[in-house]
């Protein structure tokens, strides 16, 4: 069987190979409750390079959203409670907004160093 994630040989009964199950497993303990420098350092302790996570956290399986719009909506709800506010991100939430800009040809998204776009 393939890997959900890298399409590598998972093995005849396994979903996922060891690389990605291990950052899968990364982010369903740790993810919604630690930081981005947080997860990274445990990346970097598993020894894990960026690509192999990246590879999972942008993983299309099925008609879900990803596991980084999962990670995205963790992180939004925990900063909006603690500003206290409703944390009420969805993963499909963040899957929409992330399409929309992609389809808009990232229209609206600047890169660190450039002049925001103007106002019309």
């Amino acid at each position: 069987m393939r890997c959900l994630y890298c399409r590598q040989w998972a093995g005849l009964i396994r979903r996922t190979c060891p690389v990605c199950g291990k950052v899968v497993r990364i982010i369903e303990q740790a993810g919604g409750t630690v930081g981005l420098v947080g997860l990274v350092d445990i990346f970097i302790a598993e020894g894990l390079s960026r690509e192999q996570v990246d590879r999972v956290l942008d993983a299309q399986v099925d008609d879900l959203p990803t596991l980084r719009d999962r990670l995205t909506s963790d992180l939004t709800n925990v900063l909006m409670r603690g500003l206290g506010m409703p944390g009420r991100q969805s993963p499909e939430d963040v899957r929409r907004v992330r399409r929309s800009i992609q389809s808009n040809g990232g229209e609206g998204t600047w890169r660190a160093g450039d002049k925001p776009p103007e106002p019309s």
